[in-house]
């Protein structure tokens, strides 16, 4: 008996003969297990021959979706990767410098142990450099229009790679093809809107670009073992890491593709692993030379750097799998969208809740189902277990990300669940019963129309830092970096109705941005009372009103807690200096005093700022016994002994 794999299921075929050729029920029957799928070589011939409308379709798709971002300006991180980055800023004279430091560092001046294992992307950095030194300046739309067109070239080598892994599929219908329905479904999926709309997502974009470059060139390898091919794999393989380092994953992702596609010839895999490996070796050499070695076992004490702090094992874990199960939801329902998932967006939440306890049995079901056709070569175990690889290392389980998630995490993933949704469609839906094809692209038209909907809904949030973060507040209610940066927001834009040098009553638009400014940053510190912006938002928020009003008494009420919470923002001394000589002494000695006193009540690091305020205090009022014994107090608890006594013994005296 023979057993072919076609399609989505076995069909058993009984070829029993006698040794005349003619049937006979006593000989003894062979088994041959044969999987079509795996059956000729990977290229099909040339394949824009074939498919040239398609590959144009899914390019003017890109454009068509993405083209309201063109005149967008740059948001978010992009100041951090291209207009405050100071290696981007110098052109092609910056090159080499992204190329040999980690990638914060021409933000920040220097290295900073800001998130676990550091960053080192040097590749989508370089590209903005290039735009600068051709264009002389920095220009979103060009930047724009290059993510663009990369989101579309990606969309076209996933169809070609495709096209080669599916090539014994054959259906009626040129359209209704795993290759083209996984590519359109990948191109118009909405949760990619952060990875393109937002230029900084180039990184993401060219790290699954070059990945599928290296897997298109691993499978022609595998049909022509020429050295060409080879060079090639593992130059684009190079490049993907050095766009982002989860194109580590197709060290994996590689080997298992041609074993599921093909008759393995396992002397070819094994030269094509070899060549992954010095090739990962020699990235991590220079990534470790660069952005330092991995320190797995430090913990950043900065929340927004490390979500995961304080939390217990138990939290840990169930937040982790809370937000790999919300990964899931958004790709089937990609609704609602957030650029937005830093404390609390995701809850804390122990593995032995519910939403954590039902991801992880979620997880579990497609480790076993992805394992389990292993053997049979499933699609869906293929589809899967792509998923699972690419996601591995962004799911914090391998390195903490600094974020519970983002959207942009799942951009390489989210092609494993198009081919699993493009196969279901287009393949097994329409083997299930007469009108299975009809109902399978009838689906597929109301999929496309709402991912299109979606994603031409979603892009406008990315036109500036208002509109993000307006939308981000919304979805992300319990982020104090979303809360916090819409305050941030609200107040630039008061910046851009004032003259700073000549204050004037406020204007009711000036009042109303200030006040929902104060909102914001309020309700980011009923999240994270110590959160570092959020405060310095409501200080500023502060200030300004003191700046036209001249009411020291409200500066003061909202100044106060502030303080006492983070007496290290270094804009409190700043305008404490501004309010020097204006007339507010009376109001101010009592203020200084009790923030004084306060800090020294605490146990942790603030109450090194103690003697900042008392001194604020003392300036005021030197001969206070008050203020002469809490400088007393506050020298000796520092280790300052002689000035501890020189105010001590002055509180004596002024007995």
């Amino acid at each position: 008996m023979r057993f072919i794999f076609n399609n989505h299921n076995f069909i058993a075929m009984s070829k029993r003969k006698t040794l005349t050729g003619s049937p006979s029920p006593n000989i003894n029957m062979s088994t041959e297990i044969e999987i079509s799928h795996t059956v000729g070589p990977f290229q099909q011939g040339p394949f824009f021959k074939k498919h040239l409308i398609p590959a144009i379709i899914l390019l003017a798709l890109s454009f068509g979706l993405y083209f309201n971002s063109l005149p967008y300006d740059y948001v978010l991180d992009d100041k951090i990767v291209i207009t405050d980055n100071k290696y981007t800023n110098e052109g092609f004279g910056g090159i080499w410098d992204i190329l040999t430091t980690e990638s914060f560092e021409g933000y920040f001046g220097e290295k900073k142990e800001l998130v676990q294992g550091n960053r080192y992307r040097p590749l989508s950095i370089i590209s903005f450099a290039i735009e600068k030194g051709i264009l002389g300046e920095l220009n979103p739309a060009v930047s724009h229009f290059i993510n663009i067109l990369l989101y579309g070239l990606t969309g076209v080598v996933l169809m070609m790679v495709l096209s080669m892994l599916f090539r014994n599929f054959k259906t009626q219908s040129s359209w209704f093809t795993i290759p083209f329905l996984a590519s359109l479904l990948f191109i118009l999926h909405p949760i990619h809107t952060e990875a393109v709309a937002n230029i900084k997502g180039r990184d993401e974009i060219m790290s699954m670009l070059f990945s599928l470059g290296a897997l298109y060139y691993s499978l022609k390898f595998m049909d022509e073992p020429r050295r060409a091919w080879l060079v090639l794999g593992m130059l684009s393989y190079f490049l993907a890491l050095l766009s982002k380092e989860n194109a580590i994953t197709f060290i994996a992702v590689i080997p298992l593709t041609i074993y599921y596609f093909s008759k393995t010839n396992w002397p070819k895999v094994r030269t094509l692993l070899l060549w992954l490996w010095i090739t990962t070796i020699l990235y991590l050499v220079l990534r470790f030379n660069t952005a330092g070695v991995p320190q797995f076992g430090q913990e950043i004490r900065d929340l927004m750097n490390n979500p995961f702090l304080g939390m217990k094992p138990a939290e840990k874990f169930g937040s982790i799998m809370y937000s790999l199960g919300k990964y899931i939801a958004l790709m089937v329902f990609p609704h609602p969208l957030s650029h937005d998932y830093y404390p609390y967006a995701i809850p804390k939440a122990s593995i032995f809740t519910l939403i954590p306890i039902i991801s992880l049995m979620g997880y579990f079901a497609l480790a076993y189902v992805g394992i389990k056709g292993l053997a049979k070569k499933s699609i869906y175990s293929y589809a899967i277990l792509f998923y699972l690889c690419t996601l591995s290392i962004v799911s914090n389980t391998v390195i903490n990300l600094g974020t519970f998630m983002n959207e942009r995490f799942i951009f390489m993933a989210s092609a494993g669940f198009c081919i699993a949704l493009a196969y279901f469609l287009s393949e097994h839906l329409p083997s299930l019963f007469n009108k299975g094809k009809m109902l399978g692209m009838g689906l597929i038209a109301i999929i496309a129309i709402g991912f299109s909907a979606k994603t031409i809904h979603r892009i406008p949030d990315w036109k500036d830092a208002l509109s993000l973060n307006s939308s981000a507040v919304k979805v992300s209610t319990g982020s104090a970096r979303a809360n916090s940066f819409m305050s941030t927001a609200l107040f630039e834009k008061y910046k851009e109705t004032i003259n700073p040098n000549a204050y004037k009553t406020l204007t009711s638009e000036q009042k109303n941005l200030l006040d929902w400014s104060e909102v914001y940053g309020n309700k980011a510190l009923e999240i994270v009372p110590d959160y570092q912006n959020a405060n310095l938002m409501v200080i500023g928020v502060a200030s300004e009103r003191y700046k036209s009003s001249g009411d020291i008494k409200q500066y003061i009420n909202t100044m106060k807690p502030c303080v006492i919470r983070r007496p290290d923002i270094t804009f409190i001394k700043e305008f404490s200096d501004y309010l020097k000589g204006r007339g507010h002494d009376a109001e101010l000695f009592p203020y200084y005093l009790e923030i004084g006193k306060e800090l020294l009540k605490v146990t942790d690091r603030r109450r090194e700022w103690a003697i900042q305020y008392l001194t604020y205090a003392y300036e005021i009022q030197p001969a206070s016994k008050e203020v002469n014994e809490a400088l007393g107090t506050a020298y000796e608890l520092s280790g300052n002994y002689n000035m501890a006594q020189k105010y001590k013994t002055a509180a004596t005296l002024l007995q």
